[in-house]
């Protein structure tokens, strides 16, 4: 098996889609959680709370999903694309070694290998 993705079930564009806003997101939901497990669970209001809930299982689903990523050059884009936050500009400038449409290629390879590893675990 060349590709990771013959491992995996085959994903719609809607989960792609699904996963592509899951990691844009990760990096405002993953201060929100940093912020609210730095308070002790008591003095948390029911919102705080209900917010934690929601989007503690969702920042681990991408770290791991994104951990799972075997092709080691597709999973650094991702890192500094969405896990670390940096802008579509910064990114392809931090990784001027490859062409502009090779970053694409990576990124969507990496998206797409997140949305398989959801489904997978039925998210």
């Amino acid at each position: 098996m060349d590709n990771q993705t013959d491992l995996f079930p085959k994903v719609t564009e809607l989960e792609i889609k699904a996963a592509k806003n899951l990691l844009a997101s990760y990096k405002s939901m993953r201060g929100v959680v940093d912020a609210l497990q730095a308070q002790s669970t008591e003095s948390l209001t029911p919102k705080q709370r209900e917010s934690l809930d929601k989007y503690k299982p969702l920042v681990e689903g991408v770290e791991k999903a994104v951990s799972l990523i075997q092709d080691d050059d597709v999973k650094r884009i991702i890192d500094r694309r969405y896990i670390k936050g940096s802008r579509w500009k910064d990114t392809v400038m931090y990784f001027s070694s490859y062409h502009e449409s090779t970053v694409v290629r990576k990124l969507n390879k990496g998206i797409g290998s997140v949305a398989e590893t959801l489904k997978l675990w039925n998210w």
